[in-house]
């Protein structure tokens, strides 16, 4: 062997932990809300792998974290099953004294789609080569009962020699087996999880293939048909709002709408998927013919959820002026699109989701998302049927800022000139109201939420929302109790998500005499400009802010 070699076998001798009794951690190369992904050396048989550490809910002792542990080693094994070039291999799945479960696997070296969209959309051949690559792994999946649950462009890797590999089956589910998944936990991520999860029914094969549509979506258009600014609206869009009308896919414009069907049993099976697919990249080298393989085992009485997760715009508009790349809600695409078809979608249910699934999630080892914020008035889900009153604008202030009044609200509101209101949702029958306002052009963003009738004192609301951040990982809060015109308030200041994509997220709850309570909500990138841009907008918000004294 050469000095080299022997020189890197030293630094692994000389390198971190030991996993397994064989598998030496070397540095971290990605990490999630719920987990840490290690390069590592193999000393049995000297290569190196991929290591994912899971970061589980809880202590070793508490029921959550051994379920979710137990969960966690027996899906992954189970997927060590998959067998196709373009599904990540599963070498071993090490338990560690601490209940632990690490999966060990291949390491490809590349980048994975999510990195690869940051800097432009796709041409769909090239979208519909990959999206054959990830076709054939999962169909290799289905084949053995496993359902992959998280397909979307961060677990895709892009590896030498054009190889396209789908990773990540760390919550892949076992069909026709007891679910493992508590009620009211989330896996996976909410914006690519087929509406039919949503909603409690059965996750099967065509869970799947909505999120390989929306994916593909995502890779062609440059931004996301479901991303919302907010987890209640994201699935309302979900539930309940047809995606526009693809403009760049192409050929492949009749199979994404097809695969973004809500009904499972009118989107196309694997094999039309495959055979569009092909017809859009004719060239396509990645995905061999395999008519012997099983049909997908059944997927009956499997109760899902999904999960919500940080979402970064994929790429600017060509046709509009560059800007960051995690805007949160850039402006709408600058060619008209087909309007939005709404199907009613009462904020109760959800708020009932909600409750149920995203305050209590558990999530495993989810890497930074990669859809892209879509049309502003895309968000407005769950109006009441009756005209919403616009706000009514006095004249700008002298200092740059302008007043509105908002009578739903029974509010005032001081905010930047140049700042637009884009969703409005809520009414006196469907609680709570919510107004959203942000400058088309920048990453800040401001909500008011009002309940007529309060639903606990300003600290619990402020202690609940916190645990929401907490689903994004990596969270810290932090409150202060104050008042506002004499009224009961309490400040709470979070920031939450991986070191790469951090935000920051500014509150005030204040609760008034008769039982209202409102929330003014800032969200803004942590770091630099734009968080000393959203400080001011919050500090300047919540100091000029004026709720009536009477609904």
């Amino acid at each position: 062997m050469s000095d080299g070699g022997e020189h890197q076998r030293g630094e692994h001798q000389r390198g971190g932990r030991l996993v397994g009794g064989r598998y030496r951690l070397i540095e971290r190369i990605g990490s999630g809300g719920m987990g840490t992904v290690w390069r590592a050396h193999d000393g049995l048989v000297d290569r190196d792998v991929a290591v994912k550490e899971p970061r589980l809910p809880g202590e070793p002792e508490d029921e959550a974290y051994q379920r979710a542990a137990h969960r966690l080693s027996r899906e992954a094994r189970a997927a060590a099953r998959v067998d196709h070039p373009c599904a990540v291999s599963i070498h071993d799945v090490v338990v560690e004294e601490d209940g632990l479960p690490w999966i060990v696997m291949e390491l490809v070296r590349g980048e994975s789609l999510h990195e690869v969209l940051k800097r432009g959309p796709m041409d769909p051949a090239e979208a519909a080569r990959t999206g054959l690559a990830v076709l054939g792994a999962l169909r290799a999946a289905h084949s053995v009962g496993i359902v992959h649950r998280d397909v979307k462009p961060a677990n895709v890797l892009l590896g030498p020699h054009g190889r396209v590999v789908l990773t990540d089956f760390g919550i892949a589910h076992i069909q026709g087996e007891e679910s493992l998944t508590a009620t009211g936990e989330f896996v996976g991520s909410l914006e690519f999880v087929a509406p039919e999860r949503m909603s409690g029914r059965t996750a099967g094969p065509a869970s799947d293939l909505w999120s390989l549509g929306v994916l593909l979506y995502a890779a062609v258009e440059g931004w996301s048909p479901f991303r919302r600014t907010t987890v209640e609206s994201t699935l309302a869009a979900i539930l309940s709002a047809d995606p526009p009308e693809p403009e760049r896919a192409g050929p492949l414009a009749p199979l994404l709408v097809r695969l973004l069907a809500k009904d499972p049993a009118d989107r196309p099976d694997a094999a039309e998927t495959a055979a569009a697919l092909r017809a859009a990249a004719p060239d396509e080298p990645y995905e061999p013919e395999s008519p012997d393989a099983p049909e997908p085992q059944d997927a009956s009485q499997l109760p899902e959820f999904g999960e919500d997760i940080r979402t970064m715009r994929l790429a600017p508009d060509p046709e509009t002026a560059a800007g960051p790349i995690s805007v949160p809600d850039p402006p709408s695409p600058p060619s008209p699109r087909r309007p939005l078809h709404r199907r009613p979608l009462p904020l109760a249910l959800l708020g009932a989701l909600l409750v149920g699934a995203c305050w209590l999630a558990v999530s495993f080892l989810t890497g930074p998302d990669s859809g892209a914020a879509t049309r502003p008035e895309a968000a407005e889900q769950g109006r009441s049927a009756k005209p919403t009153p616009t706000p009514t604008p006095t004249p700008a202030l002298s200092d740059g800022w302008v007043s509105l009044t908002e009578k739903p609200m029974g509010a005032t509101l001081v905010l930047p000139a140049e700042y637009q209101e884009f969703a409005r949702s809520g009414s006196a029958e469907v609680q709570p109201r919510t107004v959203e306002y942000a400058d088309p052009d920048g990453p800040v963003q401001l909500r008011l939420t009002r309940w007529d009738r309060a639903p606990g004192t300003p600290v619990s609301q402020a202690k609940q929302h916190a645990e929401t951040w907490k689903f994004f990982g990596n969270a810290r809060t932090r409150y202060t109790e104050t008042t506002l015109h004499g009224w009961e308030a309490v400040q709470a200041d979070s920031t939450y998500g991986d070191p790469d994509l951090r935000k920051r997220v500014m509150e005030l709850f204040v609760r008034t005499d008769d039982n209202r309570l409102y929330e003014l909500l800032v969200e803004m990138p942590e770091g630099g400009a734009e968080e000393k841009l959203g400080t001011e907008v919050f500090n300047t918000a919540r100091d000029r802010l004026t709720i009536a004294t009477t609904p």
